[in-house]
């Protein structure tokens, strides 16, 4: 494998060299990654790579240095894809240095040196292509709208951002209906968007952002075209997208504020603009979604919300300090099998404590856990928060 460092090396900034070099290489991101757990191999260790990526800064800064092989690189490149991005390394590096960012940018570095993952490559094609990573049709995205009877609205005070999860997956689109439900309730003007198109995940993680403005700029034009003054989002990848990734890359402040369903919600209830009875009669728990709670700092707002719905119990993991789901950082598209089993995990941490459902708030979070009780042919049930919040609405 033939490897231009230049090209690889170009988009590191001063701040991504200083952390590579100022790694002491403690390994305490080691003993908290969820893929190097399942995997045990040397080369999705987040220190492996912060290393052999070092070897690349030396080659170049100073020309002695061996920098590396072509199998070195090999493996450099699947251990940046063989990662969920879940940001535990960054809860627990003594620096606190940004190593997301970092990773991400290196993806970015292995797609422009032509080195990227053909998955990867694929699904990055197939969001510019159809403005879905799933490649499915664009004209079926509102497709779960007509079921649940969700009207689109060419003005309305919130607008309701789908995202590709729930749009296109079968077993997700309930969700959808979910929200709808919530929203109604509480009485508001809101709309789904007429011409949504995927936030831009594929393309951050992956490392394809050459058309990540395009997307940015054609969501935001959308939204703004219907006058609305909130977006709300059940999905924590495309709320991070909107509020971290799209202002860096349309170079401006967004017109419109922006919240997640469970902050939503948790606001109606505190409000009294819906009101949730009952109990559900099996005992809940709660996954914190990776991008929600550790790289977006929610963590109470769907507590306060569910510890009144159910006999609620903590996971051992929980809060800032979750356990990954496994579905996240596009790692499902580089191995389903080891993303699956990592989301077995978190499912024996539910059955261990006694819980008989497993509610979180993101759809890829719900995907890979449901998909990994359903072979493990567990009890647990597992459910969106919008789930359960639909179905205790008075």
């Amino acid at each position: 494998m033939c490897m231009k460092q230049e090209n690889f090396l170009e988009n590191f900034s001063r701040a991504h060299n200083l952390w590579m070099y100022a790694c002491s290489r403690c390994g305490e991101c080691v003993a908290e990654c969820p893929v190097y757990e399942e995997t045990g191999e040397e080369y999705t260790a987040p220190g492996f790579k912060i290393k052999k990526m070092r070897a690349l800064v030396n080659k170049r800064i100073l020309p002695f240095f061996s920098g590396l092989n072509g199998e070195e690189v090999k493996k450099l490149v699947n251990g940046l894809y063989e990662c969920t991005l879940c940001g535990r390394c960054v809860s627990v590096c003594p620096y606190n240095y940004d190593l997301v960012d970092l990773w991400e940018t290196a993806r970015e570095s292995a797609i422009n040196s032509g080195l990227g993952l053909d998955s990867i490559q694929e699904m990055i094609n197939a969001t510019v292509e159809e403005k879905n990573y799933f490649k499915r049709p664009h004209a079926r995205r509102k497709e779960w709208a007509r079921r649940f009877k969700t009207e689109t609205k060419e003005k309305a005070n919130t607008v309701y951002f789908v995202g590709c999860v729930t749009s296109y997956t079968p077993t997700m689109r309930p969700v959808g209906g979910a929200v709808s439900t919530i929203l109604d309730a509480a009485g508001e003007d809101w709309t789904i968007l007429n011409d949504e198109w995927c936030c831009g995940v594929p393309q951050k993680f992956g490392g394809g952002i050459e058309t990540l403005r395009e997307f940015a700029a054609h969501n935001v034009e959308a939204i703004e075209s219907t006058g609305a003054e909130r977006v709300v989002f059940n999905c924590p990848g495309c709320y991070r997208m909107f509020r971290h990734e799209y202002p860096k890359v349309l170079g401006h402040k967004l017109n419109f504020t922006m919240v997640h369903l469970t902050e939503l919600v948790n606001e109606y209830v505190n409000l009294g603009k819906i009101k949730l009875t009952g109990k559900m009669e099996q005992r809940l728990t709660w996954h914190d979604p990776c991008e929600l709670s550790r790289l977006l700092g929610i963590v109470d707002e769907p507590r306060n919300v569910l510890r009144n719905a159910a006999d609620f119990v903590e996971l051992p993991e929980a809060k800032f300090n979750s356990h990954c789901c496994g579905g996240g950082g596009l790692y499902k598209a580089v191995d389903t099998k080891k993303s699956i089993n990592i989301a077995g995990r978190r499912v024996e941490q539910a059955e261990n404590a006694g819980a008989g459902t497993l509610a979180s708030g993101c759809p890829s979070c719900m995907m890979n856990l449901s998909q990994a009780a359903l072979f493990k042919k567990s009890n647990v049930k597992v459910l969106d928060f919008a789930q359960v919040v639909a179905q205790l609405i008075k």
